[in-house]
C-alpha cells in the first residue's frame, strides 16, 4: 500500500520494480490470485467506526466509472458512457459500489468489478449491474449488513429489473431519482362501494406540475418540498416519491426522487441520495493519483486487482486523514499525500545509509544507488 502511493509516473509493474524490492514478475504474478476486497473494505470502515471516525449506519452507493483502454487486445473493450465526455467512448467500464457515511459524506468504495462487453442471451448490463451488487451486498459482514439503510443509485439504475431484485433478493430499500415525466399514480383512499368485483385501486395519474394533491413541506434553501406516496407503473410497486422545485423567474426546476420504502421521510430521502454524490470522489482521486487509469496489463484478473488496489488506496489515505482531523471538517488532498508519502520513502532510503559505517567507496557507491532510484534506463 506504501508503495502504491509512493510511485510516480505510471502505476505498473515494472515501475513498483523499480522502487520497491520486488520483482515485476513476482508483481505479475501476485496480480493474478484473488483478493478478498469487500472484506477488506469492509475492514477499513469497521476500524474506520471504532475510532469514531466514520458514524455508524451508512448507504451503498452503485455507479459505473469509466475508464479509457486503448489497443486491440485487451478483454471487454467495448462503447460505454462517459460522463466526462458526455457520450459512449471505447474503452472500459468498472461498477463499483461504494459504503457511504451519510451524516460525514465519507465515501469508501467496497469493490469495483469490470463490466463484460458481451453478456448472455436475454440479460441487459442493467442485470449485471444487479447482480454485482447483491454479490457485495452478501460478501459484507453481519456487523456492516445491519447498518445498511438504502441502496442509492441515479436515474439510470431506476429500473424494474435492478430495483426489484435490490429490493426483493437483497431485502433493503432503494432510493433513486425519476424522470419528470414518470408515469404514476394516485391511490385511492376512499370508502368501497360495497359493489361485485375488485376493489378500487388507484384514483388518477399524479401531475408533477400541479401539487394541490401531495404533502407540501417548506425547505431551509428557498425550494419546496413535496412527498406522496404513490404507484409507479414501470417499477411495478408503490413508493414514496419527492419533488424538490427551486423557484425561478421564467421556469422552476424540479428534481424527482423515490424510495421504495413508503415509511422513509421525505428529508431522509433527500438527505441519502445527496450523499451519494459523494462517491464521484474516489474516481477522480484514483485516476489522478493512483493510477486508476493506468493499468498497462492485457488479464481480467490483473485488471480487477490494479482497479481495487487504486480505490483502496485513495480510501486508506483518506481514513487516514479523516482520523488526524476530528476537530474540523476534513480537507483532503490526495496530491498532497502522495507528496507526503514520496518524501518519507527518500528520508527513510537516505537514513538507511547514514545510520552505516562505510568507507568513502562504499558510500559514492550508495550515493549514487540513491540518485538513480527509479530512474528507467542505467
Amino acid at each position: 500500500m506504501t508503495l502504491w502511493l509512493v510511485l510516480p509516473g505510471r502505476h505498473n509493474f515494472t515501475n513498483l520494480a523499480r522502487y520497491g524490492p520486488i520483482s515485476d514478475r513476482t508483481h505479475r504474478s501476485w496480480a493474478q490470485k484473488p483478493v478478498p476486497w469487500v472484506q477488506l473494505n469492509s475492514t477499513l470502515v469497521l476500524q474506520a467506526q471504532d475510532q469514531q471516525t466514520l458514524r455508524c449506519g451508512g448507504i451503498l452507493g452503485v455507479d459505473a466509472v469509466f475508464i479509457p483502454k486503448y489497443g486491440n487486445h485487451t478483454p471487454d473493450l467495448a462503447s460505454y458512457w462517459s460522463g466526462c465526455q458526455g457520450q459512449s467512448v471505447r474503452g472500459l467500464e468498472g461498477t463499483c459500489v461504494t459504503w457511504i457515511d451519510p451524516a460525514t459524506h465519507q465515501p469508501i468504495p467496497l469493490s469495483i468489478t469490470q463490466t463484460p462487453a458481451t453478456l448472455p442471451v436475454g440479460q441487459s448490463r442493467v442485470d449485471f449491474y444487479a447482480t454485482v451488487t447483491l454479490n457485495t451486498i452478501a460478501q459484507l459482514p453481519d456487523q456492516l449488513k445491519k447498518q445498511v439503510q438504502a441502496v442509492v443509485g441515479d436515474a439510470y439504475y431506476a429500473k424494474l429489473n435492478f430495483v426489484a431484485r435490490v429490493v426483493d433478493e437483497g431485502q433493503l430499500p432503494f432510493i433513486g431519482k425519476m424522470r419528470k415525466d414518470a408515469n404514476l399514480k394516485h391511490l385511492f383512499t376512499g370508502p368501497r362501494t360495497g359493489k361485485p368485483g375488485r376493489p378500487r385501486q388507484y384514483d388518477g395519474k399524479v401531475s408533477l406540475c400541479d401539487f394541490s394533491r401531495w404533502d407540501a413541506i417548506p425547505w431551509a434553501d428557498e425550494s419546496m418540498v413535496y412527498t406522496v406516496v404513490a404507484y409507479s407503473v414501470s417499477l411495478k410497486r408503490q413508493v414514496r416519491v419527492v419533488t424538490v422545485v427551486w423557484p425561478g423567474s421564467s421556469s422552476r426546476r424540479m428534481e424527482v426522487l423515490f424510495s421504495t420504502s413508503t415509511t422513509m421521510t421525505a428529508a431522509t430521502i433527500i438527505a441519502l441520495y445527496r450523499a451519494r454524490f459523494s462517491m464521484e470522489f474516489p474516481f477522480r482521486d484514483a485516476k489522478q493519483f493512483a493510477g486508476l487509469s493506468g493499468c498497462q496489463s492485457r488479464q481480467v484478473e490483473a485488471l480487477h486487482s490494479h482497479w481495487n488496489m487504486a480505490l483502496m488506496a485513495v480510501s486508506a489515505t483518506r481514513l487516514s486523514q479523516l482520523k488526524h482531523q476530528r476537530a474540523s471538517p476534513l480537507v483532503f488532498s490526495m496530491e498532497d499525500e502522495k507528496r507526503r508519502a514520496y518524501n518519507a520513502f527518500f528520508a527513510e532510503r537516505i537514513l538507511s545509509i547514514l545510520t552505516q559505517e562505510q568507507t568513502e567507496q562504499k558510500c559514492e557507491d550508495l550515493l549514487a544507488d540513491l540518485l538513480s532510484l527509479g530512474v528507467k534506463a542505467a
